[in-house]
Order: C-alpha cells, then structure tokens, then sequence
C-alpha cells in the first residue's frame, strides 16, 4: 500500500510540473493570416488598424456581420472595409453592397480571390501570379508594388507570398476601372470601380496591410497610399468574409455568458469533483461469482436418444423424427394439419423443392409409418433425405 502510495505522489507531482510547464512556457507565434484589426500576430492587421485611426481621427469601426447583416449600419457616407483570403459574399450582401455604394458609400474589399455574385456583377477575374508563369523567370525572393501615378519614389517591396495575385479580366462596358497600382509584372492589383455616387476599391494583395509586412519601413508608403483612397468618414471593418462570427459555439455559451450561472455552473463540477475523489474507494465486501445455471437440454436429449438407440427401437426414433419434421412445416409454412395430396403440393411450391422430391419423401414416411418394424439401414436413409430436404 505504502508502494503504491508513493507512485501515485510521484504522478502528481510530473503532473503538476507539466501544467506549469504548459502554463508559463512562451506561447508559439500564430501564422495563420486572421487579418482581425486587434490582432497582433504576424498575420493580422493591428498596424492598419492604427493606421486608419491615424488618418481619420476615430477608430474604425470593427464587426464580425456579414454586409446584408450591416444593411442598417452602413450609411450612404460610410466606409466599409474587408480584409480576407477570399471575398465570396452571398448575394443579398452584395446587393446591399451595392445599393449602398450606389447612394455614396465607398467600399475597400481586399482578397486573392472575388468569386461569386460580385464578381460575377463587376465582370472582374484574378488570376494567380505562379499559375500565369509570370514568376518562372525572377530569381528574387521579393516582387514590387508599383503606385499610380507612377513616380520614382512610389515603389514598395514585399516578398512574393504577400503579392502572387492581379487582375487579369475587368469587364470595362460594365464597370469602367481605374487601376491604382501594379505589381512588378505591371499587372494590376488595385483598381478603382465608380458606381452610382460611391466607389469600390478592390485589391489583390490582402498580406501588405498585416503587420508582418507593415513592421518593414519601406512598405509603409503603400498601405498609407491605399488607405488614402478612402475618404475621412466613418469606417465600418468586417472580419466576417475571413473568419466568420467568432461566436461560442458551446452549448453551455447562455450559462457562460451569465455571471451567477457560470458560477454555479464551476461550483457543481468542482463539488462532483471532489465527490468522486472522496467517495471513489470500495466500500462493500468483493461479490462472489455467481454461475448461470447450466443448460440440460442438450444433455436431455442426448440421454433420451441414447436409450431409443441401445434399445435398438429404430421405429420409435424415425417416427420422433417425422413428426419433428412436420410440425416445423407447419409452423413455417402454415400448411393445413392432414397431411395429404394437397398438402405436399402446396409444400413443394412454398419451399422451392421439386414435386417429385417432396412426394418421394412423403412416400418413405408413409411406409415407415405403416411398418411395424424398420431397419437401422431405413433409419440412415430417412435422416438423410429429411436433411437434405431442410
């Protein structure tokens, strides 16, 4: 017991240096690109986010709604911002986007891709920069990005990963557009779209507005270029189109969000914690194994059989075995009780057997039947044509 006690202090003890270890050890830096306006890790976009506060001289507005959801928000003077991988919006959001764009609203959506209805309503296409053998032949590791109008002081530089996607298809008799800057291959990758009174500008390097890539000096001029773009009013951002509500989806979030049932909540699991450590030893005595009583049907039968087989009554057993046999036609079957002409042809049909086996097994119970002896070898017969008729 003393033994025992030991290993189990010794468990507790690595358990709780793992915690501590877990607890206070460095967190691992996040790369996943969250582009979430408070967001510090290297992919997010807490950076912009100071930048936008530092040129409109408010913070923006953040949300985590879709833009059908921002209907009543947005004004016809807002700006709205979204920042993703992809911009795949639903397609009442993108008709309140452009209805609300349409009255004057200006909209900066930045994302590699832009499928569904907006882009399909603009008539924009992008295209990627590795797919397009545009990068084959560049042995730098970094691209530029080029502003409009092109000066020589306007040039920024990034690594490739942050500018791999343009514009390759804008539908001009649609939506006319106005490109804004230009990737090292003069592909676009920002443009202009007036519609109605408003504006949408539309961007292809989502990555050059993270921190990441906004920490280097000579990147800031492009991000502050971009932002410019927009005019000072209130800016809503929506990290929606990137990483959705961020709701809890627990089912216990109503009991979490409220105060007094948090707690109790916390108090029950610690008191059947505390329960099951106190309570958990064996109390009762070790209850003995109890065996099921054994089955003697097959005992029984082998005893009865054996006595009909010594006595040598080879009758007796054939008939047991007839009318075995028949009273599992009937029930199976549900076949008339007398066992005639029309009883074995309704047999043959509902077994699948043939009429003439059927009628040549009836003919050997008959016999036997009216016998008044059999012999062993007519016993052997029997049981092999009842088995072979099963």
């Amino acid at each position: 017991m003393k033994g025992e006690r030991k290993y189990l202090v010794i468990l507790g003890l690595l358990t709780i240096v793992l915690v501590c270890v877990q607890l206070f050890a460095p967190k691992p830096i996040n790369w996943i690109p969250t582009y979430l306006p408070k967001d510090k890790d290297p992919f997010g976009a807490y950076v912009t986010d100071s930048l936008f506060t530092e040129f409109f001289g408010a913070p923006v507005n953040t949300s985590n709604l879709t833009v059908y959801e921002m209907a009543d928000t947005i004004k016809p003077h807002h700006n709205l911002i979204s920042i993703s991988d992809e911009f795949n919006a639903d397609e009442e959001s993108v008709k309140v986007l452009l209805n609300k764009v349409d009255s004057g609203a200006t909209a900066f959506i930045s994302a590699y891709k832009f499928r569904g209805k907006l882009g399909d309503t603009l008539g924009i296409k992008t295209n990627d920069v590795y797919f397009s053998n545009l990068a084959l032949f560049q042995d730098s590791d970094s691209s530029s990005l080029k502003i409009f109008p092109a000066s020589n002081r306007t040039k920024s530089y990034f690594y490739k990963l942050a500018n791999i996607s343009f514009f390759f298809s804008v539908d001009s008799l649609h939506t006319p557009a106005y490109t804004l800057s230009t990737n090292a291959w003069n592909k676009p990758v920002t443009v202009r779209v007036p519609w109605g009174k408003g504006q949408l500008i539309l961007n292809t390097t989502p990555l050059a507005f993270t921190n990441h890539y906004l920490l280097e000096k000579e990147n800031h001029e492009y991000a502050a270029f971009m932002l410019s773009t927009l005019p000072e009013a209130t800016t809503w951002w929506t990290s929606y189109y990137q990483i959705g509500r961020m709701e809890n989806q627990s089912p216990l979030r109503y009991i979490l969000s409220q105060e007094s049932l948090k707690w109790a909540y916390y108090i029950t699991l610690i008191g059947l914690l505390l329960f099951i450590l106190f309570e958990a030893k064996r109390r009762q005595r070790i209850i003995p194994v109890i065996k099921p009583l054994a089955n003697t049907t097959l005992e029984f039968v082998r005893t009865i059989s054996n006595m009909y087989w010594q006595a040598r009554d080879h009758k007796a057993i054939a008939e047991k075995k007839i009318v075995f046999f028949v009273d599992q036609v009937r029930q199976r079957y549900y076949l008339p009780h007398e066992i005639n002409t029309v009883f074995i042809e309704l047999l043959a049909k509902k077994s699948g057997q043939s009429l003439d086996e059927t009628q040549k097994l009836f003919a050997l119970i008959a016999m036997i039947q009216n016998s008044n002896s059999l012999a062993e070898q007519t016993l052997w017969e029997l049981n092999k044509e009842l088995e072979k008729y099963k």
